[in-house]
């Protein structure tokens, strides 16, 4: 399956791209690595892709003009550079795992490779902006020495509450990993000049005839430990990085155009006592999943998981009133009347689903709703106790809140999980509440108190699933649960 999108020039000139709907995970890099929740590929010097690389390029020059198809393949799937004023074009190429520039004049209808530049993409996206007549783009840093071994110090730590501590990686460990040179490559010379030395960088595009580049500083008084801030420099290298503060205006860009999302039957409203939650049914097969989704009180619905096994689904949008002083006797009835109501609606067997901490109140109703036949859920967090500070609404910490904790920790009621559920993670997960371990340790905590359950770990996935390998999997392991447990 292939997704196909448009991209347009400023001048009328666009493209049409197309990629597999989903990357393979053949073509994933295993050297990909972790900062804090971002996946990062140290042969790019950048963040991970997510997307499967272009397969096709197609090149109007106008309007209703024939296509030209560019002679290239695996092109990174970031917008494409367009000249403001020549017919140019360029993008990224990735081979063998590194990323090298590539120029087209799609009049004359000829490209050009740059293979003595390697390319880096650091945090930015497109990594590569036209500023005059030369590319701008980043470059990775020179190969670091070696530095000896040693044997580590011990390390003293002390603090004084009440404040939360977390221990994350530092912003030196980033700019290691994603740290790039901006440049500015000559097309016709084929001649990269280096403009500034390794940062992390946001963003780079034309500001007054200069190379804009926005980059990540240390910021110790920051919650996240860094900042954002602005430099521009001359292309020709005729002068120093100097900062900015003036940040020029995001160009609008032609939206995604790929495949549609599929819709389902007019919602249903239910009211939750607070808010109002959507439930849409999506017809297919018997054997129905109520796949629930926390969501905010407007958020717009879109298409769940799960329509790819041929059986219904019915997609239930619960936004949930969760007050600073929420309490268990106030969530309960939120989440268990506004399911029994949505169960109601539907013909048949149902199982209960969910994703994150949408998969803990898939388990919290499973717990409390005896007409469910079982549960599907994702990447969720069911020891809260490992996480002691809060979470997505829940802002005390545990001993604050020690009830709420309970009750949204489902391996404190295991016992009361029944009827079979089927639990899928990815053992790449980087989401520091949702390790693979919540999966295994709930895993192990049904079976011993006498359930039924069945546990997909998916390696190289992180917190949501993007290989087509394990979306083909997973399908098959939802449609054989659904079979098996809700006919």
């Amino acid at each position: 399956m292939f997704d196909t999108w448009q991209d347009s020039s400023p001048t009328g000139a666009w493209a049409k791209l197309t990629a597999p709907a989903q990357a393979s995970i053949a073509r994933a890099n295993p050297a990909v690595t972790h900062w804090r929740e971002l996946l990062v590929d140290p042969d790019l010097a950048g963040l991970d892709e997510r997307r499967a690389r272009l397969t096709g390029i197609e090149i109007h020059a106008h309007g209703t003009s024939a296509g030209w198809t560019l002679p290239v393949a695996d092109v990174l799937p970031a917008p494409l550079a367009w000249h403001p004023e020549r017919p140019l074009v360029a993008g990224l190429v990735v081979w063998d795992r590194r990323a090298y520039p590539w120029v087209a004049d799609y009049v004359a209808q000829t490209v050009t490779m740059f293979d003595q530049v390697r390319a880096a993409t650091s945090h930015a996206w497109p990594p590569y902006a036209w500023v005059g007549d030369r590319l701008a783009l980043l470059l990775p840093p020179p190969p670091a020495a070696e530095a000896p071994r040693t044997h580590a110090s011990p390390v003293a730590l002390e603090a004084t509450g009440p404040r939360y501590v977390k221990f994350l990686p530092s912003v030196p460990e980033l700019v290691a990993l994603t740290g790039a040179r901006p440049a500015a490559l000559d097309p016709v010379t084929g001649q990269a000049t280096e403009l500034a030395g390794p940062l992390v960088v946001r963003r780079l595009t034309s500001m007054d005839g200069e190379l804009y580049v926005e980059y990540a500083e240390e910021d110790r008084a920051s919650e996240e430990g860094l900042s954002w801030s602005s430099l521009v420099v001359p292309v020709d290298g005729s002068g120093w990085p100097r900062a900015v503060g003036e940040v020029p205006r995001k160009p609008a860009r032609q939206g995604d155009t790929s495949c549609p999302v599929s819709t389902g039957l007019a919602p249903i409203k239910i009211h939750t006592g607070h808010h109002q939650a959507t439930l849409t049914h999506y017809p297919g097969k018997p054997g129905t999943v109520l796949w629930l989704r926390d969501a905010r009180p407007g958020d717009r619905v879109t298409a769940p998981p799960l329509l790819d096994t041929g059986h219904a689904v019915a997609y239930l949008n619960l936004p949930l009133h969760w007050p600073a002083d929420a309490t268990v006797e106030l969530l309960h009835p939120q989440i268990i009347d506004t399911v029994r109501a949505a169960v109601s609606t539907v013909d048949g067997p149902v199982l209960v689903g969910g994703h994150s901490f949408s998969a803990t109140l898939a388990l919290y109703a499973l717990a409390h709703v005896p007409e469910l036949r079982g549960a599907i859920v994702h990447s969720g967090c069911y020891n809260r106790t490992l996480t002691t500070t809060g979470w997505q609404h829940e802002k005390r910490h545990l001993w604050q809140a020690p009830d709420i904790y309970r009750a949204f920790s489902a391996v404190e009621f295991a016992q009361k999980l029944d009827r079979p559920v089927l639990l899928a993670h990815g053992v790449d997960d980087a989401n520091p509440a949702t390790p693979a371990e919540q999966s295994v340790g709930l895993y192990k905590a049904i079976v011993a108190t006498g359930g039924t359950a069945r546990l997909l770990l998916l390696p190289g996935e992180g917190h949501a699933f993007r290989y087509a390998e394990h979306t083909a999997f997973l399908t098959s392991e939802h449609r054989s649960w659904i079979e098996r447990w809700a006919q």
